[in-house]
């Protein structure tokens, strides 16, 4: 009963794993790279560039992504010892031994189609639209448990596995920004309101998954509870019996879906950098404090089930030359469409209720030392909260503008408990063009198999009127 129970779960957990890292928090190299307007995206009271005028284009304007995860994925898949030196192995308990008591996988994109940004003596004002979108995968260490040790150590008990998680979403966003100096040009105070428009979001509200033993191994009771909610132009199809038979997407247009504004929201951003003395400067910002309430094309499903599991008996699958011979797949089959049905939703657990969905938000508390007018050291803080998710990030960074034209920046980051993150940015200046690219974690490169944190950023800017 173990084994095969247990194997049926640990392929698809980690066939959704799997799914998830094929996937890739904002960089933090880039806050006090010289020279570049994105700063403003972290803080809209930081701009590191002096240029009067700076106009980003669709598809070249910049791109990100990033993925970040509480393991790699060499905790879980990596080459073997000895007799098995050359093959690829999957190591459970090294993987569970990795794990927290909640584990997550985050992944951003973001692609802007439009910026400008005019600065007025002392003003900047800026207006961005960008395409985002963000996933979440979490899960508790309890799952991972059970299905290394199987439901024996838990005879008479109900186990809990815990809560899966899994948050996505895609949304336009219009950025409308204002920063000023005040208090002799040591003072700055910016902010931006940003108009947000869902597109499509899946939220799980609770997904509880439990199993009960008995106390003489006889049975397993495998229980769910679940709430999730669904927004997006698609619709979901029962099958004669009004049971849940899958998702219809066929009707999705591509400039239908893009224009959609029904799902509205609105966040904010707020920033304010000091300058102590002409050297030391102190930054800080909150950025995305915000919400989207998702209310057309919803989707909610509320399903509660229990599925007690006796075990396959195959005793007449032992001998093919007699009659009533069963084929060992049969089996299978049939009781693995008996726990489908199970779990499958009636139409009468669907609704369509409206619900919200909370930006991940960020804080950066950092400082700049400079040691001359081309060179400086910073440190950076970076707080990330999303949900009962929270990361915390520590950036250390040497910044330089080379020739007026050439902006390099190194970095060292501690994001959690990885410590092996080297960053580079890169921004090469040709007349009014500049063009970029910027990483936190070089290593990565080298064995991504390894790395929990992966991010990039690249992109193209249009300068005019820079006084330095």
């Amino acid at each position: 009963m173990k084994t095969i129970f247990s194997k049926i779960i640990l392929v698809a957990f980690f066939g959704l794993t799997g799914v998830l890292f094929l996937s890739a928090q904002e960089s933090a190299t880039m806050q006090f790279m010289k020279g570049m307007p994105q700063s403003d995206l972290q803080n809209p009271a930081l701009h590191n560039d002096s240029s009067k005028v700076v106009i980003g284009l669709p598809g070249l304007s910049g791109m990100y992504f990033d993925f970040n995860s509480d393991f790699a994925i060499n905790n879980l898949i990596h080459k073997g010892t000895g007799v098995l030196a050359d093959s690829l192995v999957l190591d459970i308990d090294g993987f569970h031994a990795s794990l927290k008591e909640t584990n997550s996988i985050q992944q951003h994109f973001s692609l802007p189609v439009f910026y400008l940004g005019i600065r007025s003596k002392k003003s900047f004002f800026s207006i961005g639209v960008t395409e985002k979108e963000m996933a979440q995968f979490s899960f508790d260490k309890a799952l991972i448990t059970f299905l290394k040790e199987g439901n024996a150590p838990y005879m008479g008990q109900n186990f809990d596995l815990g809560n899966l998680n899994m948050d996505a979403y895609h949304y336009t966003e219009f950025a409308f920004g204002y920063s000023n100096e005040f208090s002799r040009n040591r003072l700055t105070i910016g902010a931006k309101i940003k108009l947000l428009y869902g597109k499509m979001a899946i939220q799980t509200e609770r997904m509880n998954l439990q199993v009960e033993t008995a106390a003489d191994g006889s049975s397993l009771n495998l229980s769910s509870d679940m709430k999730i909610n669904m927004s997006g132009p698609v619709a979901v199809e029962y099958d004669e019996d009004n049971y849940f038979n899958g998702i219809n997407s066929d009707d999705i247009e591509p400039d239908t879906y893009l224009m959609q504004t029904g799902d509205a929201g609105m966040a904010f951003d707020l920033g304010a950098v000091y300058k102590l003395t002409p050297r030391i400067t102190f930054s800080g910002s909150i950025v995305d404090l915000g919400k989207i309430s998702f209310k057309k094309d919803n989707t909610n499903l509320t399903h509660v089930a229990s599925y007690k599991w006796e075990g396959i008996d195959f005793s007449k699958s032992l001998d093919e030359s007699k009659a009533d011979y069963v084929d060992p797949a049969d089996l299978i089959d049939a009781e693995m469409e008996k726990l489908e049905s199970t779990f499958k939703p009636k139409n009468s657990e669907f609704n369509s209720g409206a619900f919200d969905m909370a930006l991940p938000t960020k804080i950066y508390l950092g400082g700049t030392f400079a040691v001359n007018r081309n060179f400086s050291l910073g440190v950076l803080d970076r707080i990330y909260s999303n949900g009962g998710i929270s990361k915390n990030t520590l950036t250390f960074s040497a910044n330089a503008l080379l020739g007026n034209f050439f902006s390099l920046t190194g970095s060292y980051s501690m994001i959690d408990d990885s410590y092996n993150n080297l960053g580079l940015g890169v921004a090469l200046r040709l007349g009014f063009m500049q063009l970029y690219v910027i990483s936190d974690n070089l290593m990565a490169l080298n064995d991504p198999a390894k790395a929990e944190f992966v991010s990039a950023r690249f992109g193209m800017n249009f300068l005019f009127g820079r006084k330095h």
